[in-house]
């Protein structure tokens, strides 16, 4: 299953495992509500802050209570006209503190449909982000870029 991870709550989530799921990718926009209303368009910061929060949990829920039984994935779309470097690494050690096993995929994220002005990372921002998560202690940061991916060895 692959989900932005917003309406994945501890109950929802138990049920998905008792009926079957193994696998799970859940990404996680930002660390801050600005950014993720910036990134996603939420701009009621009530809505905005529950579907952040219930991201954050629903990794820690599936980490702490499904460790053999369901393999999670960490997704940060990254962009630099969308998120700063400093958030990236707080995102990381807030992901190592949870689990510094825990795979984490970075996309070099460009919208496909709005905001078409972004350009793509190039492959030394996506380096550097790797860099950074990697620094932060996670084990498994995998980046994604138009060369192919970085990681989890450089």
């Amino acid at each position: 299953m692959d989900t932005n991870g917003s309406i994945l709550t501890p109950d929802y989530l138990d049920e998905l495992v008792e009926a079957g799921m193994t696998d799970i990718g859940i990404d996680l926009k930002s660390l801050e509500l600005n950014t993720f209303s910036h990134i996603t368009g939420v701009n009621n910061r009530e809505i905005a802050r529950k579907y952040l929060e219930t991201a954050w949990n629903a990794v820690k829920h599936i980490v702490d209570h499904y460790p053999e039984k369901v393999f999670i994935g960490i997704g940060i779309p990254y962009n630099k006209d969308l998120i700063s470097l400093e958030e990236i690494q707080k995102m990381g050690e807030k992901i190592r503190k949870i689990d510094e096993n825990v795979q984490v995929c970075v996309l070099d994220y460009r919208p496909a449909f709005r905001r078409p002005y972004i350009q793509r990372p190039e492959y030394e921002e996506m380096v550097n982000v790797w860099r950074i998560l990697s620094g932060t202690g996670l084990k498994t940061v995998i980046c994604q870029t138009v060369k192919g991916h970085i990681g989890p060895e450089l």
